[in-house]
């Protein structure tokens, strides 16, 4: 089976998979500055990581080929055969690898490597063909170099040497390198297929750029949905005006920094809906309620997203969902992100983010890397002793033993520290423990039983760290990824879609001087725990605010698929796709007067976001 035609394919291949590893030298030296904060190691580390994408990208496109090169009838071996084959080869790859020699220089434009967009700004290209040509000769000279040196170097049949195998034989060695080669597309055995996001594993996150390769990317952002830029204000500075962010707040934050641990909790499917102290007391969440009288609970706060996967960057990022496809998966996956974690970690903090499912879920893993968190524990870190009996049969491992041994982790680290958990038990199918059947309200929805089991949960975890010698130095933040099914038709509305509890909660300190009524999203919690800690930095996008400006009243941003929507106290402003703008009051949603003001900031923040994930700069200079 491993004949002659097998050895000579691999040889093949084996020459592009040393070209792909010689572009991503060049690349490396191209782009030095991006990659020079990176020690030795972990730029080596890239260099061998991406030889799983160079594998997936070329198996992808090099499929015809191989399945010539091993067709198992005729004359393969032939002259005629073997003129085709290399024919095929020279026109299957020859474009890939001038995608690769353009980003040589691109990517100092874009800050990634490049995807479908190349298909928009062909125009702008043969328009500026000229002097395109006259300022980067070198890489069309590098082009004919590597399409001459390919046809040199392509490994040559010797058809008096080879022998045959029985059709038997050949049929079987088809279908196996068939099945790995599904493989090598696929990245591996892993969950989920391997994409860009996969990249993002190494720290700086810039070293993802490295590991990737043009031919991949392009590939994975077939099919994808691009932003359509809009331009609503005449100029950047218009823009900028109409923008309610002020960057040198926390870019010149006075005093000491906090030397403190911060702890944010992201409960699965928390509705505000279900939770008794935002309902008159009516609800599924006693322990949450008693915390809220220690602590800070937000009325008024809101999801950015409406999905799981949607939450992790509003969260982590301070990136509200604003275009159909979550960031995790969209094409825009590659750009230049700063995370909390990353910020943090840049003043000593250790950081960490649990996630009892099993890893590779939603992406959870790769994300949370490149947003600055340096390790990830997921089903596979669980110890193996527990993982049966605590396993809920379906996603992962139950909150109560998985928020124990979260505790557990977290006595073992260094403090100071930045750990996230996301619970899982309040998840379809809402499975409880045998244990604990009977124990909590049925309500009138399935979720609220295993509402009640996740906050039982949440009960034992504070129990246990309370006892612990880093609790007292911490603050904790608790929110929810998304709402769920909705009983109360005060919550069945374009905002109920959207309320999500947010609660803030340190030891022996109260918030009195924060208005508890003001308006707040997901994306204020980067904002708020840098401002908190008193971090000053740059790498926060203009989407959110600390929620312990008391000067603000407020706001969140959302998107429903076909409106923007901004919540302000002072009114809710919808923008259309078809750029229509409508008014209503906070919080009924009364048709109310325009308020020029208010579109204007959400235009502002409209065609920032789609600006800055299309040209890469999602952040203010």
């Amino acid at each position: 089976m491993f004949d002659h035609t097998l050895k000579l394919l691999l040889r093949r291949l084996g020459l592009m998979l040393v070209l792909y590893m010689l572009l991503r030298l060049f690349f490396y030296f191209f782009n030095y500055s991006t990659f020079s904060g990176a020690d030795v190691s972990a730029t080596l580390l890239a260099f061998l990581h991406g030889l799983r994408f160079d594998l997936a990208a070329l198996t992808a496109i090099n499929a015809p080929f191989i399945l010539l090169s091993l067709w198992p009838h005729g004359p393969t071996h032939s002259r005629s055969w073997q003129r085709f084959l290399l024919g095929l080869f020279v026109l299957l790859n020859v474009p890939f690898l001038a995608l690769a020699l353009i980003d040589l220089e691109f990517f100092k434009f874009i800050g990634r490597r490049s995807s479908n967009e190349i298909f928009t700004i062909t125009g702008d290209i043969l328009n500026q063909l000229g002097q395109l040509a006259l300022n980067y000769w070198y890489l069309g000279l590098g082009f004919l170099l590597v399409i001459v040196g390919l046809v040199r170097v392509y490994p040559r049949s010797n058809e008096q040497a080879v022998q045959q195998h029985p059709y038997p034989l050949r049929y079987l060695r088809l279908l196996l390198v068939i099945a790995l080669a599904i493989l090598a597309i696929r990245g591996g055995v892993q969950l989920k297929p391997l994409r860009t996001s996969h990249a993002f594993i190494l720290q700086p996150a810039a070293l993802g750029h490295l590991t990737l390769n043009s031919p991949f990317t392009f590939i994975k952002s077939i099919g994808q949905n691009k932003l359509e830029e809009k331009h609503y204000f005449s100029s950047e500075d218009a823009l900028l005006a109409a923008l309610p962010f002020d960057a040198d707040k926390y870019k010149n934050l006075s005093g000491l920094p906090k030397k403190e641990n911060v702890v944010i909790i992201i409960l699965e499917s928390f509705a505000s809906e279900y939770v008794g102290a935002l309902n008159g007391g009516k609800g599924y969440t006693p322990f949450l309620d008693s915390l809220a009288t220690q602590g800070l609970l937000f009325k008024n706060n809101f999801a950015n997203g409406r999905k799981s996967i949607e939450a992790l960057p509003s969260v982590l990022a301070g990136l509200p969902s604003l275009m159909q496809e979550p960031y995790i998966t969209s094409a825009y996956q590659g750009n230049t992100l700063y995370g909390l974690g990353a910020v943090l970690q840049e003043h000593g903090y250790k950081t960490a983010f649990f996630h009892g499912a099993a890893n590779g879920t939603m992406g959870f893993n790769n994300f949370s890397k490149l947003a600055g968190m340096s390790e990830y524990y997921g089903l596979d870190e669980y110890p193996s002793d527990l993982s049966k009996q605590d396993f809920d049969g379906q996603w992962g491992i139950f909150d109560e033993p998985y928020l124990q041994y979260v505790s557990r982790q977290l006595t073992g680290f260094k403090q100071p520290f930045l750990a996230t958990l996301f619970t899982l038990s309040s998840h379809q199918p809402y499975t409880v423990p045998a244990k604990y059947k009977g124990q909590f309200p049925k309500g009138e929805l399935e979720i609220h039983e295993s509402i009640g089991y996740a906050d039982h949960a949440l009960r034992e975890f504070f129990k246990n760290a309370s006892l612990q010698p880093w609790y007292q130095n911490t603050l904790f933040i608790l929110t929810a990824d998304h709402t769920q099914e909705s009983i109360n038709p005060a919550y069945q509305n374009e905002l109920g879609h959207y309320r999500v509890p947010l609660l803030l909660f340190r030891p022996g300190q109260k918030f009195e001087s924060i208005d508890p009524e003001k308006v707040t999203q997901q994306a204020d919690i980067f904002p708020t725990v840098v401002d908190y800690l008193n971090l000053p930095t740059r790498k926060l996008p203009p989407f959110g605010q600390s929620v312990l400006d008391s000067s603000s009243s407020g706001r969140a941003l959302f998107y429903n698929g076909n409106s923007y929507f901004l919540v302000q106290p002072s009114g809710v402003t919808e923008l259309t796709v078809d750029d229509k703008t409508q008014f209503y009051t906070f919080p009924d949603l009364a048709p109310a007067p325009p308020a020029e003001k208010n579109a204007l900031q959400l235009k502002a923040y409209v065609q920032y976001f789609r600006s800055g994930m299309v040209s890469n700069r999602l952040y203010l200079k």
